[in-house]
């Protein structure tokens, strides 16, 4: 195990989940591109669940003390959604490449938009959350939720293939100039 490249992954994930503090649309933040990105660097498959996480967790529990915003009644299927993303990038990014970290990142947001989007609908909550929207629980519901999720989905793919560029791309800059963060 190489510290200093885990170190820095590390480091990098942690700077990623910050940004969702500089005010962006919703749903461009760097949250699927941390999970695929942990999912293809950490050698370590308990730690690339790990670090994303706790970046993810530590962000939301600060982002529901400063600004109300943190967590909802859905929280527990976006965080499975974005495991599913880290195993996409465990699996998908054994080989890194620019069309597959861009195809991935695309594929992340497809797959947190349509788990998201239907989860959110069933089974029906007790206490209905109104930052969830209230739509019918039958097929027209559901094709009502994905077509008010369009523009959620816009912002997505665009924010994840941001972000992913930077997580990238970065540390692809980062290998070239210091030899001890490349994989022996």
């Amino acid at each position: 195990m190489n510290i200093t490249r885990y170190s820095t992954i590390a480091a990098i994930i942690v700077v990623a989940a910050l940004s969702r503090f500089f005010p962006h649309p919703f749903n461009f933040t760097p949250m699927a591109a941390i999970a695929l990105f942990g999912g293809a660097y950490f050698t370590n498959r308990w730690v690339a669940f790990l670090v994303p996480f706790t970046a993810m967790l530590i962000s939301d529990i600060m982002l529901e003390l400063l600004t109300g915003w943190g967590f909802h009644s859905g929280i527990p299927v976006v965080y499975g959604s974005f495991a599913l993303i880290s195993l996409l990038g465990i699996f998908a990014l054994r080989k890194v490449t620019i069309l597959r970290v861009a195809g991935t990142a695309i594929a992340s947001s497809l797959i947190f938009f349509l788990i998201t989007n239907f989860a959110f609908l069933y089974p029906e909550a007790p206490v209905p959350d109104p930052m969830l929207g209230h739509y019918p629980h039958n097929w027209t519901g559901i094709v009502a939720s994905y077509a008010a999720g369009l523009e959620f989905l816009r912002n997505q793919i665009v924010g994840d293939l941001f972000y992913s560029g930077m997580l990238f791309g970065g540390f692809h800059l980062l290998q070239r100039r210091f030899e001890v963060l490349r994989v022996a």
